[in-house]
């Protein structure tokens, strides 16, 4: 086994191919046995080597030509390259990141036609096209990138309601063609209803628009917030984070959110998985007491030991209900209307007390109701 070989094996077993979806684990490693193939024979570079030049090569040569690729491939083939690279940590995966994206809809071109870019366009139609003037065009492309990021500083300036509501609107509208949120377990009314609820809450409870996100706050919205929500189900809970996760992917292709802004979305559902398959196993009210205790876990108490968790939370009660205020907060009408039914069931056992002169009384069974045959003859005997 070479070194190549060894590395995709490892990738195989990590928990970067543990986020990969279905579609992206089933492909996986057909998809870099061929690439680290083709690029060994193309380029011959190594799987830690790669140049993004290189990358946009070797995605519309013989690699991508061959007519039993499936369009399942070609959608699972980005987010595996990234994923795999990113497990390799190379120096270059920024620059990597942007060329599979640079050239992904060429290559989807090539996949559908079974030919390679040459092929489809002519010798000349390259991508090495541009070296001739790769001097005079230094300059103008550097003034170019300082054009794009002032756009990218604006936006977050101009961020409202408003557009918000537009981008959601948007991404539901999306969401039936766009490949990040194929192949996912939930249906498309429940991403859709995942998503909004995401998009909704950074903002109503932490005033942060898209690329504005931070890490605590992603994963307090998407950890114990959203599994609290009274109208989500079991399944949906289970599929918060592949359905964030497909959204990232989504707004970093469209150029919503920058790559900065994708790492720390990727990062705070990174190890949220297991905690949540855990939280739809659960009532709500038990998901509320798990997440208390969560947090008090997360103090440095032993929550097994009863006894020294409940001095903590003696010692830290406006703590802990400021904790919770904050979870159950989205939820506030909810919790109102059941805090209303409770003491209206309580103000009514409180009239029937004084009704009876605070005695308890021990009614007859009502007639016409049938009793068992054993019932009958006691009730005969008296």
């Amino acid at each position: 086994m070479n070194e190549q070989e060894e590395h995709v094996k490892q990738f195989l077993t990590s928990s970067t191919y543990n986020q990969l979806s279905a579609n992206q684990q089933k492909h996986a490693q057909d998809i870099l046995v061929r690439f680290n193939q083709q690029m060994t024979n193309e380029q011959h570079l190594a799987d830690t080597a790669w140049t993004p030049q290189a990358v946009k090569e070797v995605m519309v040569g013989d690699f991508i030509a061959d007519p039993a690729l499936t369009n399942q491939f070609g959608i699972a083939f980005a987010p595996v390259l990234k994923a795999y690279q990113k497990f390799l940590g190379v120096d270059q995966l920024k620059e990597i990141v942007q060329a599979i994206d640079d050239q992904r809809a060429n290559m989807n071109a090539c996949r559908k036609a079974h030919k390679t870019w040459a092929q489809l366009h002519g010798a000349d139609a390259t991508e090495e096209q541009p070296s001739p003037v790769a001097k005079p065009t230094t300059k103008p492309t550097q003034q170019a990138q300082s054009v794009k990021v002032q756009p990218t500083k604006q936006t977050k300036t101009v961020w409202n309601e408003e557009k918000l509501a537009k981008l959601i609107d948007q991404v539901k509208c999306d969401m039936p063609a766009a490949p990040e949120f194929q192949h996912q377990a939930l249906s498309l009314g429940e991403q859709q209803y995942v998503v909004a609820e995401f998009l909704n809450l950074m903002h109503q409870e932490f005033n942060e628009y898209p690329d504005e996100w931070v890490f605590a706050d992603l994963q307090r919205v998407l950890g114990m917030m959203m599994p609290l929500d009274p109208a989500i189900t079991p399944k949906q809970i289970k599929n918060i984070v592949p359905t964030a996760q497909a959204l990232f992917d989504y707004l970093k292709q469209n150029g919503v959110i920058t790559m900065d802004q994708y790492k720390v979305g990727m990062k705070a559902i990174a190890n949220m998985q297991n905690s949540q398959e855990m939280l739809a196993s659960l009532s709500r009210k038990e998901r509320e007491t798990q997440l208390m205790l969560s947090f008090i876990n997360s103090n440095g108490i032993d929550t097994d030991d009863v006894q020294a968790a409940e001095a903590w939370m003696d010692d830290h009660r406006d703590e802990v209900a400021a904790f919770m205020r904050t979870l159950l907060n989205p939820w506030r009408d909810y919790e109102h209307q059941q805090l209303v039914k409770r003491q209206e069931a309580a103000r009514r056992r409180a009239q029937l007390s004084s009704a009876n002169g605070g005695k308890i009384t021990h009614h007859r069974a009502p007639q016409g109701i049938k009793f068992s045959k054993k019932a009958r003859k006691k009730r005969r005997r008296k």
